[in-house]
């Protein structure tokens, strides 16, 4: 429980002003949220610790964004995520470059725990 506080404190002062704009932070979301599942798949479903830290933190990051940023609800944020969640899946296990750089951009934001 102390690393999802972690987590979380960390989601909410990524910068002096929160996290990155909601468009930012749900293209981040959905990045390490496919790499997640993506490693969960190749892991014989156990997840991933790192791709795993990096999802919850911009999880966390985006729904604060959404908030801050007056997305309509909650419920709009996590489907707007999963829907771009599915599209970068395809994109990463096709190793295309450009989705993998921004990729590499996100989790270099992320404050990765353990």
């Amino acid at each position: 429980m102390s690393m999802l506080v972690t987590l979380w404190f960390a989601a909410t002062t990524v910068a002096p002003a929160g996290p990155p704009p909601w468009p930012e932070s749900l293209a981040c979301a959905a990045h390490v949220q496919a790499w997640a599942e993506l490693a969960k798949d190749a892991n014989g479903g156990m997840p991933e610790d790192r791709s795993f830290d990096a999802a919850i933190f911009w999880s966390m990051a985006a729904m604060e964004a959404a908030r801050r940023d007056g997305v309509e609800s909650a419920a709009a944020a996590e489907a707007a995520q999963k829907a771009e969640r599915a599209k970068v899946k395809l994109r990463l296990a096709a190793k295309d470059p450009e989705t993998e750089a921004l990729l590499a951009t996100c989790v270099k934001q992320a404050p990765l725990v353990g």
